[in-house]
């Protein structure tokens, strides 16, 4: 067995991640990382609008109206109003639908964890919550996530052992959660310990068969967040042994040696490794496959070339970006939305016709197109297993027929902290998001939400937001 050191769960990292979140004031965040949640929040909003009116979001939103309940929460942009832990299911699911939301180098997915579930318990929180207290409560839940996945070297390892994926996603939102509702910091670890024990570790498949559970985990991570912190209040007790408990610690758990138990608690509360690597995503597609388009763009528009010119197309990726390509019976013939958001060939021959990759090209019309499937059959891509960065930097060749041959690598796709998304950038996502809402929202309403998250410190009362979510 693994890490099969004894740690007492009154030792467990755990407690230290609990108390950073409790503990920590506004004042104690640098205005760089307070920038950057600003911006993450904002960017979460956009693609939420988007995934509002997409695949399965209408029907989980109708579901949860219809269990009906105590009106405590807004469902984002379609308007019920349900019990906050089934508006944290809803919002949930619509913050990952379209997969455009932001990813870390090292944590996996952040926002799109807990921001949904933060907006779910606004209306329970005893008061009005300001933006210094959200953004305290962003950053803090964030860092856990982060933090997390970090520790167990997840990026590289999840996408190719299969266990134990996105387990930190609900410590990400139920910690935050816990700093919305003002538990201190014992119930904050109680939270984050129930949520441990109720996320189900081997659920790589989720992406490896091309299912919507991608998404649809986020609503049941946002519902859990929600339950943990309110069952805490009532004294419902849960495990505190998270990481290192004896017998069942995530560490005692993992299958590689490489893991970095330290990066728990180094420098806790005063190194941020939420603002080391966090990626806003350009592309509606698994962040593995970003570097790839954004190559074959640079190409196509930087020589002028016309696709039908191409012979063929020659890619190397990281380790980890082999769950866009293999296994290459699915990756190279996707029939569904989820199997082209998560295939390489797919987007790669998108964005060499069309200069890109958005929502438009997720319709089945678009996948079955034959002119990009034929393309697709020129796409050729391997990994290199000493790709240090699993996101960033791969080499895309693209040869045409009369035997000239281009190559780019992109270091930091647009979006990336080293690459960032100014604030026009995420006006123009949250414009390009906007015409996929399940019910259109006022261009006046876009344009003051903008403006809120820009000025969210100054923010009274984070309800405001919601009024803006809807129509």
């Amino acid at each position: 067995m693994k890490h099969a050191n004894p740690v007492l769960p009154a030792h467990d990292p755990a407690g230290a991640l609990a108390r950073m979140v409790a503990d920590t004031r506004y004042a104690d965040l640098p205005a760089s990382v307070i920038d950057l949640a600003k911006r993450a929040i904002l960017d979460t909003l956009a693609v939420t609008i988007a995934g509002s009116g997409w695949e399965v979001c209408p029907a989980i939103a109708d579901q949860v109206a219809e269990w009906g309940g105590a009106p405590q929460a807004t469902v984002l942009v379609h308007g019920h109003r349900v019990p906050a832990p089934m508006a944290a299911f809803a919002n949930g699911v619509m913050a990952r639908a379209i997969d455009m939301g932001d990813v870390h180098e090292t944590g996996g997915h952040v926002t799109e964890w807990n921001v949904p579930a933060m907006l779910s318990v606004l209306g329970i929180a005893g008061g009005p919550v300001s933006g210094r207290d959200f953004l305290t409560a962003y950053v803090t839940g964030a860092e856990v996530g982060v933090r997390a996945s970090a520790a167990l070297n997840l990026v590289r390892y999840h996408t190719t052992w299969g266990m134990p994926g996105e387990w930190n996603g609900p410590l990400c939102a139920a910690a935050s959660v816990a700093r919305i509702l003002g538990l201190n910091a014992d119930e904050t670890w109680n939270a984050m310990g129930m949520a441990y024990t109720v996320h189900g570790m081997s659920e790589y498949n989720k992406y490896s068969e091309g299912t919507q559970m991608a998404r649809v985990q986020h609503s049941f991570a946002g519902d859990t967040a929600v339950k943990a912190a309110l069952l805490t209040r009532r004294g419902v007790t849960a495990p505190r042994g998270i990481f290192q408990g004896v017998p069942s610690g995530i560490l005692r758990h993992v299958a590689w040696d490489d893991v970095r138990p330290g990066l728990l608690t180094e420098d806790l509360g005063t190194r941020w490794q939420l603002a080391e690597g966090l990626s806003m995503k350009p592309y509606s597609a698994c962040k593995f496959t970003h570097s790839f388009i954004a190559s074959t763009v640079a190409i196509m528009q930087g020589e002028g070339l016309d696709w039908r010119d191409i012979d063929r197309i020659d890619c190397v990726g990281s380790n980890s970006a082999r769950m866009t390509f293999e296994p290459a019976v699915a990756k190279w013939n996707p029939r569904s939305v989820p199997e082209a958001m998560f295939s390489a060939p797919y987007t790669i021959a998108t964005a060499a016709i069309t200069g890109g990759f958005f929502l438009q090209d997720l319709h089945v019309e678009r996948i079955m197109d034959e002119e990009r499937r034929a393309l697709m059959e020129r796409v050729h891509i391997i990994a290199d297993p000493d790709h240090a960065d699993q996101f960033e930097g791969f080499s895309v060749t693209i040869a045409l027929t009369d035997g000239r041959r281009f190559t780019h690598v992109t270091p930091y796709v647009k979006g990336h902290s080293r690459n960032p998304m100014d604030w026009d950038d995420l006006a123009d996502k949250l414009r390009r998001c906007a015409p996929f809402a399940a019910v259109a929202l006022p261009q006046a309403k876009l344009d003051r939400l903008v403006a809120l998250c820009r000025t969210m410190e100054e923010v009274e009362d984070m309800r405001a937001v919601l009024t803006l979510m809807i129509a």
